[in-house]
């Protein structure tokens, strides 16, 4: 009888270290996923070259409008000249000279008529406008998405890593177990290698958990723009919370809703019908060639000359209407004009095709929430289940009924079903965040605008 009970001492503590052990190994952060996104906006250079994108359209915005209004030249000059004059009603004399000149001027001109091109040049730079914003806010958007696969990718990891040490700990729990049994001679030596075997499987799988949530947290140092002189250690997700299943936020509209929404909202999608509408008002700058150019024109000019006898000063003043009609140009203006007409096919043709994709995008965004969800409650029953399981098990083991090897098996098997369940509820949370920056419905996307 003390032999038994010095046989049972024996098998409970090397559980309770281990499981010490794991909790102490196991990476522990503070970062959220809101905070990790908000790190990515304020660092991350493509923010940076995104809000440079639009500074330029606005600058040439500001060119186009610039077109509106007349336009003041100063000139000026001062000369040194050789004069050799021979003057027709004199034929016997010549007259060589050096004299100093110097003239200046000053004149306005304010195109009144352009056939309409410079009207919808000013459309086009501000549709350009529009586009780039839309591509920043796009910019933002796909900023977002990749640090949430990567924050989740690293609390899956750290996850994995939580299992695998679990399930290495109760392992060697049964290794050693096995082998106390195997040296009073109640158990053959192949059971105690069959634990080994399973313990050496699950200290790979620790291995190959934690390579994934370095690699992990090296992605998102890079979307995050870590410096090169700061730790990792930084970047560390918190831990997952494994009691609740769904995440408070739910979106009340219907698919065909979050469909429409994302066809009216999407950054990229809104970015493409912006250059569709700048490629036609192109086109019909380009039709305007084919006008005449009126400007209003006004501006005085001086000249001396001076080291000359006698000297001379001018003063002119002018001011009038000049037009300039191209006739002909050898094709120039078609084959700009044809031009023009295909980039906006294209473009056009490039918004049918975004459509497309994001309606796909969206949907499948959409099964992916609920595969995800589907997935998610039937791990939670099945956590539950092999809870129940151990807990009648262990009750069994007390009175005799059941052995130590089907105890821990029952525990392991509650280990990796607890470790499935956070799994799902990480796949269902990365799936709605997915879902929400399909749509255009993300909070940070809305703020933004």
């Amino acid at each position: 009888m003390q032999r038994i009970l010095t046989v049972l001492m024996l098998l409970f503590l090397p559980c309770a270290v281990t499981a010490e052990e794991t909790l102490q190994e196991l990476p522990t952060g503070t970062l959220t996923l809101a905070g990790a996104q908000q790190l990515a906006l304020n660092n991350n250079p493509s923010m940076q070259k995104a809000l440079a994108s639009v500074r330029a359209a606005e600058a040439r915005l500001g060119q186009a409008y610039s077109a509106w209004w007349p336009s003041i030249t100063a000139t000026g000059g001062y000369y040194r000249n050789h004069a050799d004059i021979q003057p027709d009603w004199q034929p016997d004399i010549s007259v060589v000279k050096n004299l100093n000149e110097f003239n200046a001027g000053l004149e306005a001109n304010w195109l009144l008529f352009d056939g309409f091109a410079r009207k919808a040049r000013t459309l086009a730079a501000r549709r350009g406008v529009d586009q780039a914003r839309h591509l920043e806010h796009n910019a933002k958007r796909l900023l977002l998405q990749s640090v949430s696969t990567a924050y989740y990718q690293a609390q899956l990891a750290r996850e994995q890593m939580r299992i695998a040490l679990q399930n290495m700990s109760f392992n060697r729990s049964l290794e050693h177990n096995a082998s106390i049994r195997y040296r009073v001679g109640s158990a053959p030596k192949s059971e105690m290698l069959n634990f080994s075997a399973r313990a050496l499987q699950a200290e790979s799988d620790l291995i190959d958990a934690k390579k994934s949530f370095r690699i992990a947290l090296t992605v998102l140092g890079e979307l995050t723009a870590l410096p090169s002189t700061a730790s990792l250690d930084t970047l560390y997700p918190e831990p997952v919370d494994t009691t609740s299943a769904f995440l408070a936020e739910h979106e009340t509209l219907s698919p065909d809703e979050q469909l429409r929404h994302a066809l009216r909202e999407r950054p990229d999608l809104l970015a493409l019908q912006a250059a569709v509408d700048a490629a036609r008002q192109k086109k019909n700058a380009a039709m305007g060639a084919w006008a005449p150019t009126i400007a209003a024109v006004a501006g005085v000019d001086y000249l001396k000359q001076s080291d000359i006898t006698p000297e001379q000063e001018e003063v002119t003043a002018y001011a009038g209407i000049a037009a300039e009609w191209k006739l002909f140009t050898g094709g120039k203006r078609s084959a700009e004009f044809q031009e023009k007409k295909a980039d906006l096919l294209a473009l056009q043709a490039d918004r049918e095709q975004k459509e497309l994709a994001v309606r796909s995008a969206v949907r499948q965004a959409l099964l992916d929430v609920e595969a995800a969800g589907e997935n998610l409650e039937r791990r939670q029953k099945s956590h539950e289940l092999t809870r129940r399981i151990r807990d009648d098990v262990q009750k069994l083991y007390t009175t005799g009924a059941a052995n130590i090897t089907r105890l821990n098996e029952a525990q392991t098997d509650l280990v990796r079903a607890a470790g499935l369940a956070a799994a799902g509820l990480i796949e269902y949370r990365l799936a709605e965040e997915q879902l929400l920056l399909e749509t255009g419905m993300h909070k940070r996307l809305q703020t933004s605008r």
